[in-house]
């Protein structure tokens, strides 16, 4: 039973990768991690209606651009294009809404007043004139530059400051068969995020929200309850890299560098392997199906069980990937963490700069992506030599003490 509840499930998600490819790819996470999902997946695929769906999804799966290419506008990058890298350019900067996208997870409203909305505007006006001062971008040549920032998705428990997206975008100038085009349709693009400490938040933990099951069979399920459990365990994630301190105010973790305000706590925090588990427990006991909640909760027991009581109230780490929590005692680099809602300051204006998360590799290695792309004529060199020519301790300067 519990078998043809799970492919029954499997179906239906894979009838939404037509609309939602991306939601799809991230229901399925956590069901494909462990022995047991495992297990049932592959049971799964070899059922007809399954075999079925594939054999029409499949060819979209495997050239998921295919149909863009053909349908898109000529002003697409192709291999054969090269730079026009002597054209003058240009930049513009553009904004978008700052106030609040209503209510979020919590169902708490995220709404800003109009100074601060403007404050904020200018804040994120001077970060982006900091990348602006980089050679490449203080007197384009080969492409056009913009640069725009939006809301972002707030978080009215660990967040405070207005969350934010900031995008630069490199439309470039190429030759194409002798004539001069543009490359405008899904151009080179850095984009980071402001004001959110939040940003990592269900990385390894970004289970399926059953809120709107229909015909559950778990007497302990309700829509309330269920939303309020997968909320509460996507709050946690485990760290994504080896941290690296470079300076006060600057953390690295792999090729992702956050900026902050060394003054403030921590912006993360440990969690207890109580606390982890203590999230699972509440999320699988009000799964909709009984048969699924039952299985789970047996296997999360006998592993938890495994743990001693001082394990158990000491931190979590990533344990065996092979096991279905995937969470451990033994200390390592990789903790799971939850974000510090005491790290921001709420002595000043929520319109103000205080944490920032970019995409910014080592220097030496954005050289070596630089030289290979400027070599093969790929116009996301411009934001290679951007990122090579910007000085992150600049940028830090603009978090808010």
């Amino acid at each position: 039973m519990f078998k043809q509840y799970y492919c029954s499930y499997l179906a239906s998600h894979l009838k939404l990768f037509i609309k939602q490819p991306l939601f799809l790819c991230r229901c399925f996470l956590f069901h494909i991690h462990s022995p047991v999902m495992k297990t049932l997946t592959n049971h799964c695929y070899k059922q007809p209606a399954i075999i079925a769906l594939f054999s029409i999804l499949l060819p979209f799966l495997l050239t998921p651009y295919a149909l863009a290419q053909t349908a898109l506008p000529q002003t697409v990058r192709t291999q054969s294009d090269s730079m026009l890298m002597n054209k003058p350019g240009s930049f513009k900067i553009t904004n978008g809404n700052l106030i609040g996208f209503g209510t979020d997870s919590y169902g708490k409203n995220c709404s800003y007043t109009d100074i601060e909305e403007k404050d904020a505007a200018t804040n994120l006006l001077s970060l982006i004139t900091l990348f602006r001062q980089t050679p490449v971008l203080t007197n384009p040549m080969g492409f056009d530059g913009a640069g725009h920032f939006n809301t972002s998705i707030c978080n009215s428990k660990f967040g405070y400051g207005i969350p934010c997206t900031v995008s630069l975008y490199f439309e470039t100038w190429l030759s194409r068969k002798g004539k001069t085009i543009k490359h405008t349709s899904a151009p080179p693009q850095f984009r980071f995020d402001v004001n959110r400490t939040d940003v990592y938040c269900s990385n390894g933990f970004n289970v399926t929200n059953f809120s709107n099951a229909s015909q559950p069979t778990n007497p302990l399920y309700d829509e309330k309850s269920m939303d309020k459990a997968t909320v509460a365990l996507r709050e946690l994630f485990f760290l994504p890299g080896v941290k690296e301190k470079v300076a006060s105010g600057i953390d690295r973790y792999g090729n992702d560098v956050v900026l902050f305000n060394a003054n403030q706590p921590a912006y993360w925090q440990q969690v207890t392997i109580n606390d982890v588990f203590g999230l699972l427990f509440d999320y699988w006991i009000r799964v909709p199906d009984n048969i699924a909640s039952e299985t789970m909760m047996n296997i999360l027991h006998n592993e938890y069980n495994s743990f001693s009581e001082t394990e158990r109230k000491g931190f979590a780490y990533m344990g065996n990937p092979e096991s279905t929590s995937r969470i451990g005692a033994a200390v390592n680099l990789t903790p799971v963490m939850r974000p510090n809602p005491a790290y921001w300051n709420q002595n000043i204006s929520r319109s103000a700069i205080q944490f920032m998360v970019l995409e910014i590799p080592e220097k030496e290695n954005v050289k070596i992506k630089m030289d290979e792309q400027l070599k093969k004529q790929d116009d996301h060199y411009y934001i290679s030599r951007m990122l090579y020519e910007l000085d992150i301790t600049e940028l830090q300067k603009m978090i808010a003490k």
